[in-house]
C-alpha cells in the first residue's frame, strides 16, 4: 500500500498575503521572491530510482487492521520557491520538488520481505513518481496575472495530482488487479504499464 503524504497535504497552503508583503504560492514554509532573470522553472529529484527495504521500518507484525505486509509513504518537499516575470506574465521559478520515502511512515513485517513484495511496494513508488512528473511539467507550463492567482493555480494543480496517485495507487492495490500484488499475472501487467509510461512520457492508465 501507497501513503502520499504530497505537499498538498504536508504544506498547509497559505491565505493570500497582503499587499506588499511576499506571497507563499500555496506553500507554508518556502518564502518566493519576485525575479526577472529566466531560468529552467521546477524540476523532480528523488525519481525514478529503486528503492529499498533500508528505508522501511521493520515491524515484527502488521499494525492492526492491515490485510498487508508492507507500506510505502511517499512525500514531495519543495525547495525554497521563486517567481519570475515573463511577457508580463508571472511563473514559478527555480525550485526542486524532492520525492523521496517518509521512513517514520514505511513499514513492513520484517519476516515477509521478499523480491516480490519489494517490486509491489516500488510499483506503489513509481507509480506517485508518474503523477508528480506530470504535475512538474504542468508547474512548469503554468502562467498567471498575479501572485495570488498563481498560488491558486499551484494548489489545484496539486491537489488534481495528489486525487490521481490516490486513485492509482488504489486500483493497482484492488482485488481486481494486483491484490496487493498477490496477483502475479496484473502485477506485471502493471509492471509493464509503468515501465512505458516511464519511457514514452505518456500519463498512467490502467493497463488493459
Amino acid at each position: 500500500m501507497c501513503e502520499d503524504l504530497s505537499p498538498a497535504r504536508s504544506n498547509i497552503p497559505a491565505s493570500e498575503s497582503p499587499p506588499g508583503s511576499p506571497p507563499h504560492a500555496g506553500f507554508r514554509s518556502a518564502q518566493p521572491q519576485g525575479v526577472t532573470v529566466a531560468t529552467a522553472g521546477p524540476i523532480l529529484s528523488g525519481w525514478p530510482r529503486q528503492i529499498a527495504w533500508s528505508e522501511f521500518r521493520d515491524l515484527e507484525r502488521r499494525p492492526s487492521g492491515e490485510s498487508e505486509n508492507a507500506q510505502v509513504a511517499v512525500e514531495l518537499r519543495p525547495s525554497r520557491i521563486l517567481i519570475e516575470r515573463e511577457n508580463g506574465q508571472l511563473k514559478l521559478g527555480n525550485v526542486t520538488f524532492r520525492m523521496d520515502i517518509n521512513r517514520s511512515d514505511s513499514w513492513v513485517v520484517a519476516g515477509q520481505k521478499s523480491t516480490a513484495l519489494l517490486a509491489h511496494e516500488q510499483g506503489h513508488y513509481n507509480i506517485v513518481g508518474l503523477c508528480y512528473r506530470d504535475l512538474v511539467a504542468e508547474l512548469q507550463r503554468l502562467r498567471a496575472s498575479s501572485q495570488s492567482q498563481l498560488a491558486r493555480e499551484v494548489r489545484r494543480i496539486m491537489g488534481q495530482y495528489d486525487r490521481l496517485a490516490d486513485t492509482l495507487s488504489a486500483e493497482y492495490d484492488s482485488s481486481q488487479e494486483t491484490d496487493h500484488g498477490r496477483n502475479p499475472g496484473r502485477q506485471k501487467a502493471w509492471e509493464t504499464q509503468i515501465q512505458n509510461c516511464m519511457q514514452t512520457g505518456t500519463g498512467l492508465s490502467k493497463p488493459a
